[in-house]
């Protein structure tokens, strides 16, 4: 398995340079946890050598998905500091700060037990460019035919920074992923969402 690295609120790994892409889960931390995220991500890390993050931290301490405030800034500051490393490491930063090539964060999450169901939240199209929501909620779609985008989770305000630290090119989706997916067909999620990754650095470049 690869070798996370620990800080005080999450545990990240740097994956190959060349892949423009990491994946996360916040929420996967007891109690109040988001169940088999942190292994959805940890097992994706592994199969393609992607950057994962992953928190070890529960949200009921400090919850890594909300606009940063005075009870979990330093939380939400380190997270954050540890995707500008990760974008470091892929060495697509301008000397602007601003990306100079597609990048694709997947924020997995846990939703109550509906059945083989996600839902992906880009706060109405804020999180992302249009031509790569088109292109991942089809990708989506392909293997989990009970998809739909932005209806009762459209992601958290949270999600938006990124884009606005880093510019156009940065693009997140937020995965809520039903619990009878999570527990029934782990490993199809993680070939999906390995699939995903690598399609993305060949076609967005």
């Amino acid at each position: 398995m690869a070798d996370f690295t620990a800080k005080k609120f999450v545990k990240f790994y740097l994956g190959g340079k060349e892949i423009r892409s990491h994946i996360d889960a916040i929420h996967a931390c007891p109690p109040s946890a988001d169940k088999l995220t942190g292994d959805i991500v940890e097992e994706v890390v592994d199969k393609i050598n992607c950057s994962g993050i992953i928190a070890i931290v529960s949200r009921t301490r400090a919850d890594l998905n909300r606009p940063r405030n005075n009870k979990n800034k330093e939380a939400v500051d380190e997270y954050r500091q540890t995707i500008r490393e990760i974008l470091e490491h892929t060495r697509i930063l301008g000397n602007d700060g601003r990306l100079q090539r597609p990048y694709l964060h997947l924020a997995i999450h846990g939703m109550s037990s509906r059945d083989k169901e996600i839902e992906i939240g880009t706060l109405h199209s804020k999180t992302c460019s249009p031509e790569v929501k088109e292109w991942f909620v089809a990708e989506i779609k392909r293997h989990i035919i009970k998809t739909r985008a932005d209806m009762k989770f459209p992601g958290d305000a949270s999600k938006s920074v990124h884009r606005l630290d880093y510019g156009d090119n940065f693009n997140t989706f937020q995965i809520e992923i039903s619990r009878s997916l999570r527990e029934r067909h782990q490993k199809e999620l993680i070939n999906m969402f390995s699939d995903i990754i690598i399609q993305f650095n060949r076609r967005f470049i």
